[in-house]
């Protein structure tokens, strides 16, 4: 009874912390307060907690190096003109026929190089329907397949903070966790570019509004050079090296086009990297403006309680009751699948994609032990359910703050094909589907 009161408390201030737009890290605090003193009454003294806690936080030390490197790229990128360069290539090549399709493409070769869906969202998405909206595209449509396109690189970038948390909470390498997540991608892939493809022909824009090339040439010396910080991010992980490196190799070349191709000052380009970029010329400032440090302080935040609570969670076995009905329901649909009713239950119950992550590692990582799986495929099936399923719960921040900067509505979510054709398609070839099924019937 007391754990069921501490998960409602904490559910109350998810809710209003949604309902006041505050950050969940406030309601993550509360709620890791609540199981505290659950943890206590259950006879676990304070410090003991204190150090299961502090435990679970040391598992957020690599996903903290690559947050905060990430809030320096996403700065650079700005301000050294790579965001810019992309955006004005893709821009360049739409014709009425195809928008639907490069807005997905674009929004993909972004995310892959950005590894931030959020970042993706604020910059490409709203040049994307900045354009829709005045050659009188599709804005559903639109808005689907910019959504598509952001997650594409939540599980196979270099640069992905979720990449980087689902190799950390399951303990695998994160290089060979990508290159299993690749395995899995060319099907969905294939059948979303076709669907988009079709809904490009279905749904054309009438023009290009021109303005947003002027305002980037104007704004920017848009050179080949500036795409030379996307290259080494894209390239260098193939070459075996680390995450943090390949993305420190791309800030500091970011900061040379900042300082000699962009002509920034370095004060200013300082300041950029810690209260984020905001472009001279007006009519960019709301397209181009963000990152910096500053902008992943909530991020880093969530990270770390959510692993407190892991390590709080694990040492106490507070969840062992939940974790014990795990085994019955493999059993009854596969591991994919109940994978894929812990996504839509953690992201619906907590809002945010980062703690249903590593509630996911924390509900079902006993259940692979039991059986002898590896943690490998705990890495894969998380990956495969809950990076992208999280983008589907319209309320989870996930879906509503990408939603929210598109200027679109719930209804891009069905239209978001690539979020849910992944996971389908995994859940279709995983191994225990036959198994569970057969058993259901039975």
């Amino acid at each position: 009874m007391d754990l069921l009161a501490a998960l409602g408390v904490f559910l109350a201030c998810v809710a209003g912390c949604m309902a006041g737009g505050y950050s969940l890290a406030w309601a993550l605090l509360a709620g890791f307060v609540c199981f505290f003193m659950v943890g206590v009454r259950r006879g676990t003294s304070a410090p003991a907690l204190l150090k299961m806690a502090v435990e679970g936080m040391t598992t957020s030390v690599k996903v903290i190096r690559i947050l905060l490197l990430l809030g320096l790229l996403t700065a650079l990128w700005r301000a050294g003109g790579t965001v810019a360069f992309f955006v004005w290539c893709g821009v360049r090549i739409i014709t009425p026929s195809t928008f639907v399709l490069v807005a997905f493409g674009l929004s993909a070769v972004f995310s892959l190089a950005f590894g931030s869906s959020f970042g993706v969202a604020g910059t490409a998405g709203i040049i994307l329907m900045t354009i829709a909206r005045g050659g009188g595209a599709n804005l559903a449509v639109t808005a689907g397949a910019i959504m598509s396109g952001i997650y594409f690189g939540e599980r196979l970038s270099p640069a992905s903070s979720s990449v980087t948390l689902v190799s950390a909470v399951t303990g695998v390498d994160q290089h060979d966790f990508q290159m299993r997540m690749w395995r899995t991608t060319p099907v969905p892939l294939l059948l979303t570019l076709i669907l988009y493809g079709v809904l490009s022909v279905l749904y054309p824009i009438r023009e290009v509004d021109a303005q947003v090339i002027s305002a980037l040439e104007e704004g920017f010396s848009l050179t080949w050079h500036t795409a030379l910080p996307a290259a080494a991010l894209l390239i260098l992980p193939w070459l075996k090296v680390s995450a943090i490196a390949s993305i420190a190799v791309s800030c500091v070349l970011s900061a040379g086009c900042a300082l000699l191709i962009q002509h920034i000052p370095a004060g200013e380009l300082l300041r950029a990297c810690v209260l984020g970029y905001r472009p001279a010329l007006p009519v960019l400032a709301e397209l181009m403006s963000g990152g910096g440090l500053i902008s992943m302080a909530g991020v880093v935040v969530i990270v770390v309680l959510s692993c407190a609570y892991s390590g709080m969670f694990s040492g106490t076995g507070l969840l062992t009751p939940v974790t014990d009905r795990m085994g019955r329901l493999v059993e009854r649909f596969g591991l994919f699948g109940v994978h894929v009713a812990a996504s839509f239950g953690c992201c619906a119950l907590f809002c945010n994609q980062t703690v249903a992550i590593v509630m996911n590692a924390q509900l079902l990582g006993e259940e692979y032990r039991r059986r002898g799986l590896p943690a490998m495929e705990l890495a894969e099936n998380i990956g495969n359910s809950t990076v992208n399923l999280a983008g589907l719960v319209p309320w989870a921040i996930a879906a509503s703050v990408p939603l929210t900067a598109l200027e679109a509505g719930i209804e891009a979510l069905p239209l978001s094909f690539y979020l849910y054709l992944l996971p389908l398609w995994c859940w279709l070839r995983s191994p225990g589907r036959e198994k569970a099924e057969n058993g259901s019937q039975a």
